[in-house]
């Protein structure tokens, strides 16, 4: 099969097309034709060497996918089943999707009723779990909720940065939900498509917007999701909550914003205000029927895939050179299936 390999840590280049074997099935595991995939910010964060010792290279990235199984290594999934497939160690302690093959846990693998292109579906599993976990983090859905795949009550939230896949779905979950979300943004070109895709404002700054969300919301945000995550970020988060507010920390951009990172994550967690979302934590017995809810509502035309484009498998590299130039404002997609 072609697979995108890292080799070793470095830029977009790091990225080596080439032939390796199909991987051989396993009990316990399935086997999946990949027919579509999402691309994420931290599989660009892994390439160029940031997840330290815990990606050991050679290594094929890529924390999501949807397709087919081929072999149900022993589970209760059988060949011909329509898939997705989200992190659990996926494109970092095993091989993962910038492949036409992969093979992965059960645990995270969800089976899936669907008629929604391959493209479409590829765009929905990491992005939308994520929104889902990082909006009942913020304060915006319960425990019981989150379970039953029930709409979260109603929320303000902040949104930061806004010109993302998370961001899209995060705006589309809460404002479906009769909440309201204030997305942040550098990029004045990327207003109208923000708008466009469910946020209720969009503020235009790299300037602190505690005061503008305050305006808007006098008594303040009742949550806010933060993947800049950093000191001045952070900060700011916390003058826009509202009484009893809670921040979602989702990673870090904050290198790519040109602002300080966190000086001490584990001590920006010893706030009872701030928590993280990680979706190391997706679990199939879960999630599935968390994941079916969200694919029928991109179904049923209430939620949006956010799409900025998708493209060939073989123009990966460009579409990392453009995650880092921040010139996406919605989820990139690799599509296998022609």
């Amino acid at each position: 099969m072609r697979a995108w390999v890292v080799h070793e840590a470095g830029g977009p280049d790091a990225l080596d097309l080439t032939e390796v074997p199909d991987p051989e099935p396993r009990d316990g595991w399935v086997s999946i034709d990949i027919r579509a995939f999402g691309l994420n910010r931290a599989e660009a964060v892994t390439r160029a060497g940031g997840s330290g010792d815990a990606v050991p290279f050679p290594r094929i990235i890529g924390i999501e996918c949807v397709g087919v199984v081929t072999d149900g290594g022993g589970t209760d999934l059988v060949a011909g089943q329509r898939v997705a497939a989200a992190m659990g160690g996926m494109g970092r302690s095993h091989d993962g999707s910038y492949a036409e093959k992969t093979l992965l846990p059960r645990s995270n693998v969800f089976p899936i009723e669907t008629d929604l292109d391959w493209a479409t579906f590829g765009a929905i599993p990491e992005t939308f779990l994520t929104a889902w976990g990082c909006i009942r983090v913020a304060g915006g859905m319960t425990g019981a909720e989150r379970q039953a795949g029930e709409r979260p009550d109603a929320a303000r939230i902040l949104m930061r940065p806004g010109a993302s896949a998370l961001g899209l779905a995060v705006a589309q979950i809460v404002t479906n939900a009769g909440g309201e979300v204030v997305g942040v943004t550098r990029s004045e070109h990327k207003r109208p498509a923000l708008l466009d895709g469910g946020f209720t404002d969009v503020l235009v700054t790299s300037e602190p917007v505690a005061d503008e969300v305050r305006r808007r919301w006098p008594d303040g945000a009742t949550g806010a999701i933060d993947t800049v995550a950093s000191d001045d970020s952070l900060a700011d988060d916390r003058a826009a909550l509202a009484a009893g507010g809670r921040i979602c920390l989702a990673g870090s951009l904050a290198e790519s914003y040109g602002t300080a990172a966190v000086g001490s994550v584990p001590g920006a967690f010893q706030r009872d205000d701030v928590d993280f979302f990680s979706s190391e934590t997706l679990d199939a017995a879960i999630e599935t029927p968390i994941l079916q809810t969200i694919v029928d509502r991109v179904g049923d035309g209430t939620y949006a895939a956010g799409i900025d484009r998708v493209i060939p498998f073989d123009e990966l590299v460009e579409a990392h050179e453009g995650m880092e130039a921040n010139a996406f404002a919605g989820k990139v997609v690799v599509d296998l299936s022609g």
